[in-house]
């Protein structure tokens, strides 16, 4: 009877992690064996750093229709960024279009904040008081143990007030900072955080999920239009499959000034 009710009991978690690892797999943006197989040698290696933050960005954008980013992981998933860089490199030696996307400087609009922000404090606590001197480094333990556990520098430190100061704080790697700015505020004497979130509208590339697989939106925002109600925009729109093929579908809104040189060789794109 024993033996009957632990055969049932390990029957039973093995479907319970089938079904979540089956779950996960319907996650997936692109299936894992098109992607695992990209060298990106033709991508610069500039263009892939931008290409890894453009993905970190995108992974994390996907992550706050679930939940309020300040209450997710402080880690992003490094799945869904390798997933969505690899896209973003298909796209990019998918042809001149690609390529022309590129070289008008297209990328994720800087919101979320992945990779720092700034925290106005009270400059007379006592852990500030290495800051006071010149020195980039707190007596604060938590403080520390955060900068330590994260892999953060304090970039820089700025007079604000009279009694407040500003700390630049970085990371090495792309993070959720808001949730990691939550970590910060139960210090004492952290008045507020800024995540940095222009508020502004710029250049942007945007995921969507479809039926046969994501629609890539590459928004280009032209000239001085970010102060006007109706912003000049010009988009081209690309599909990939779960197989990461590539279609370019279309490309519309504004002329691109000839200025820009997206094209190559002094050639203009088509408005």
């Amino acid at each position: 009877m024993l033996r009957l009710v632990l055969s049932l009991f390990l029957l039973s978690l093995f479907v319970q992690m089938s079904a979540q690892l089956a779950m996960h797999d319907t996650e997936a943006i692109i299936d894992s064996h098109s992607y695992s197989m990209a060298s990106g040698t033709e991508v610069p290696v500039k263009l892939n750093r931008k290409f890894r933050r453009d993905a970190a960005r995108i992974a994390l954008r996907m992550s706050a229709g679930v939940e309020d980013l300040r209450f997710q992981n402080i880690s992003i998933s490094q799945n869904k960024i390798e997933e969505i860089f690899f896209i973003l490199q298909q796209v990019y030696l998918s042809g001149e279009t690609g390529k022309a996307i590129s070289r008008c400087n297209v990328h994720t609009f800087p919101n979320p904040s992945i990779d720092q922000f700034k925290i106005i404090f009270d400059n007379t606590v006592e852990w500030a008081e290495l800051l006071n001197e010149g020195i980039s480094e707190t007596t604060n333990e938590t403080f520390n143990d955060l900068l330590d556990e994260y892999d953060l520098v304090i970039e820089n430190h700025e007079k604000w007030t009279d009694e407040q100061d500003i700390l630049v704080v970085r990371s090495s790697a792309p993070l959720n900072m808001a949730a990691l700015a939550n970590e910060f505020y139960n210090i004492e004497g952290i008045i507020e955080i800024d995540l940095g979130i222009p508020d502004l509208n710029g250049n942007d590339i945007q995921f969507k999920k479809t039926n046969n697989g994501w629609e890539i939106h590459y928004v280009l925002t032209i000239g001085g239009s970010l102060l006007q109600t109706t912003k000049k925009e010009h988009i081209w729109i690309f599909e990939v499959n779960p197989a990461g093929e590539v279609k370019f579908l279309s490309e519309e809104g504004e002329p691109i000034p000839g200025w820009m040189k997206c094209e190559d060789e002094g050639k203009l794109t088509r408005g």
